[in-house]
């Protein structure tokens, strides 16, 4: 699906400059006059016919003329050059619905975001341990006070050679995930609004979505999560949807924490 999108990014983007050069149609067609009378201009100063100041005044109006064909040229190219960016800001910014990017991943922000949750949190991690020790309280706050709200964590298999992996790769005991996701699953899995699922495979993504606000970023090689760069998604974005989707594919192939 990736390849048709850039497709049509691709195509929109041609659109544009050749719309582009559409409405400069006139500031164009008077440069190739420009160019066309300097050139007669020149072809004037070497006629032999004419005398020495004739062909002086000649040659000094057509090179003139193309000193001035060549600056209008650079100022359309540099009103190109600078649509091109805006296009390409707009793509990656207004399109695609990036808000803010952030070199670590424990955000100030999310406890004004938490305080307020009133519908849907969607996270995932190795352990959510980080998430369990902020906002432990303040979760089960919510949960008690907003009966619409659905919370669903999903979490690597504690037991699985992949959360050992990470887990020593992030210089922790090989057993440090499954301590964490054991106090979770203690503290939560008794509410009815709460699903706790685990999957057993890698987890290459962050996804943190509260209600309408979503933070994603990836996992590195022996980074930890709450070291590492984080993205955030306006909900009108193409982004946002796209990790949507992804968050609702791992968890439908996920299983609850506890089964094989």
């Amino acid at each position: 699906q990736a390849a048709p999108v850039w497709r049509r990014i691709a195509e929109r983007l041609n659109m544009k400059i050749l719309r582009f050069f559409a409405e400069q149609i006139v500031y164009l067609l008077i440069n190739l006059i420009l160019f066309l009378i300097a050139f007669v201009f020149l072809y004037l100063g070497y006629a032999p016919d004419n005398t020495p100041r004739k062909n002086a005044i000649y040659l000094s109006i057509g090179t003139s003329l193309i000193a001035a064909g060549i600056v209008a040229a650079l100022e359309l190219w540099k009103d190109l050059s600078r649509n091109k960016m805006l296009m390409r800001i707009n793509n990656v910014i207004l399109e695609a619905g990036i808000e803010a990017a952030f070199v670590k991943r424990d955000l100030d922000k999310y406890d004004r975001l938490m305080r307020g949750l009133k519908d849907q949190l969607d996270i995932t991690g190795y352990s959510l341990n980080a998430f369990y020790e902020s906002y432990c309280d303040l979760l089960a706050s919510r949960i008690a006070e907003c009966r619409s709200l659905r919370v669903r964590m999903l979490v690597v298999a504690p037991q699985s050679k992949f959360s050992k992996q990470r887990a020593q790769s992030e210089g922790r005991d090989g057993q440090a995930f499954r301590d964490s996701v054991n106090r979770l699953t203690s503290r939560f899995s008794t509410y009815d609004r709460v699903e706790i699922r685990q999957i057993d495979e890698p987890l290459t993504t962050m996804i943190f979505r509260v209600d309408d606000a979503m933070f994603v970023g990836p996992h590195l090689h022996r980074k930890p999560s709450k070291s590492t760069l984080t993205l955030e998604l306006a909900r009108e974005g193409w982004l946002f949807a796209e990790y949507e989707r992804e968050f609702d594919s791992l968890w439908n192939d996920a299983v609850p924490v506890g089964e094989a």
